[in-house]
């Protein structure tokens, strides 16, 4: 028999915390700029971990702060990286642009050489054809 287990809000948003990190590394953010969103996720964790541990009516106050600030390292994260989503895929699209903008570029000036190649070479043909000697044998 399979159980599912529900969510509690706390791990749904680290839930959709790791899937909006996925989406700005799919959008085109580098590596180095996820490495401190990631590094603030693991720091939640942690803590989150932390709070889980404490029990006791004593720790009470201690885990309310412990989870506050988890909650203020989710929404730090999760703010983050959405502008990292938005800077990412403007980067992307521009770079995306730039690079057909380059091929248009070269596809012209590869015609327009191949026109003035062709053009000179016809000329040449022309000026040797003229410059020709007819000799008899």
């Amino acid at each position: 028999m399979v159980t599912s287990q529900t969510l509690g809000p706390l791990e749904q948003r680290f839930g959709g915390t790791i899937t909006a990190l996925h989406q700005a590394e799919t959008a085109g953010a580098a590596p180095t700029e996820i490495e401190s969103l990631v590094t603030l996720l693991n720091r939640a964790l942690e803590l989150n971990d932390q709070a889980m541990k404490l029990n006791t009516a004593d720790e009470t106050q201690r885990r309310t702060a412990l989870l506050a600030q988890v909650n203020q390292i989710l929404t730090t994260v999760e703010d983050q990286t959405a502008e990292l989503t938005v800077v990412a895929s403007q980067r992307t699209y521009t770079n995306k642009i730039l690079t057909y903008a380059g091929g248009v570029v070269a596809a012209t000036l590869g015609t327009v050489g191949y026109a003035f190649a062709t053009s000179f070479y016809q000329k040449y043909r022309v000026k040797r054809t003229f410059q020709m000697r007819v000799t008899r044998k």
